[in-house]
């Protein structure tokens, strides 16, 4: 009996270390900075990519935007995630990067000529 719960003392201590050590990542639910919309962010291939999980109803007429991909092939450089985001508002796209801060991810978009604009979505 001694000998089992050591082992599973080992086991989850072992468990406990790896999960610490683990990178954190921006996989998951995010509501964006005006909290109008979530932003559900999943692998695509090797990167990552965002699909908007929930929205406000559209206009008559409009199409609504819940399944519109987002955040295009996100790739993990160091601690930031850089790629292509679309933007909804005005239907451009921009080049980008996100990157986590606590339960916070920080999404940035930015010009060719290197005026970037950005807003913190909070993790759900």
């Amino acid at each position: 009996m001694k000998t089992l719960v050591v082992a599973a003392v080992a086991t989850c201590l072992l468990l406990s270390s790896a999960a610490a050590q683990a990178p954190a990542s921006p996989i998951g639910l995010w509501r964006v900075a005006d909290g109008s919309a979530i932003i559900r962010v999943k692998p695509c291939g090797k990167a990552i990519c965002g699909y908007v999980a929930a929205a406000p109803a559209p206009a008559p007429g409009a199409t609504s935007a819940v399944g519109k991909k987002i955040l295009v092939n996100l790739r993990q450089d160091g601690a930031v995630w850089r790629g292509i985001i679309f933007n909804i508002d005005d239907g451009k796209t921009y080049s980008g990067e996100v990157s986590l801060n606590g339960d916070r991810l920080k999404v940035k978009g930015c010009l060719p000529n290197g005026f970037c604009g950005g807003e913190m979505w909070r993790r759900e």
